[in-house]
């Protein structure tokens, strides 16, 4: 009797015929990455930035590269408690993503069919872009400094573009908010790369899709 219980139990596990199983594409610690999750970083990172989605090894292996970093960086946010967005202000980005983007509130939902990707899920994805935002600045913004000395250098190395950009700046003084932002961001990105890198050593991470890796 009981190996017949057994044997029911073991046929409900197993997919329904013409089921579409969810691949587990990479292993990163304790969380999982599945082709889906593959699929919507493209879609989604698409339709963001008006291209058509490629669904090819290079385009599916960057996706892959991305997920895995937002796995590290949301492991990093719950251990260390740090801030995270709020609802409402995905919902002002949505409205500014939309207002920017498209003409009517047809063409944004026609989109939306085009990429198969849902509203909550542009949604979320957006709350998660500006949580890791907040996350950059809190985790890694502290640590740079920015001197008159490095505003003064950053002037005279990239002077014909600033000038271009800011043709009524007369001195790097007139450019030093401005300046000082680009050199912070590039230390910040620069530190942010190192702490993925090192990230990356520290934990287990399986291909289970090979061409990913």
């Amino acid at each position: 009797m009981k190996r017949g219980i057994m044997f029911l139990f073991a046929l409900g596990c197993l997919p329904a015929p013409g089921a579409i199983v969810d691949r587990t594409a990479i292993v990163v610690g304790k969380r999982v990455v599945k082709d889906s999750d593959i699929q919507r970083d493209l879609r989604i990172t698409s339709f963001l930035n008006g291209q058509q989605p490629d669904f090819g090894v290079a385009s599916r292996k960057s996706a892959a590269a991305r997920l895995i970093d937002q796995e590290l960086i949301r492991e990093q946010i719950r251990s260390g408690r740090y801030p995270v967005a709020l609802e409402t202000e995905a919902d002002q980005l949505l409205a500014q993503t939309k207002k920017d983007r498209f003409a009517s509130e047809a063409q944004y939902h026609r989109e939306l069919m085009q990429f198969s990707i849902s509203e909550t899920d542009l949604k979320d994805a957006l709350l998660w872009q500006l949580t890791v935002l907040r996350f950059i600045d809190a985790r890694f913004r502290p640590a740079v400094v920015v001197s008159d000395q490095d505003i003064q250098q950053y002037h005279d190395a990239h002077r014909a573009e600033l000038s271009k950009a800011h043709p009524d700046a007369k001195s790097a003084g007139d450019l030093r908010q401005e300046v000082e932002q680009l050199i912070a961001g590039e230390r910040i990105n620069k530190l942010l790369d190192e702490w993925l890198g090192q990230s990356r050593k520290e934990i287990r991470i399986d291909y289970l899709e090979k061409s990913l890796q």
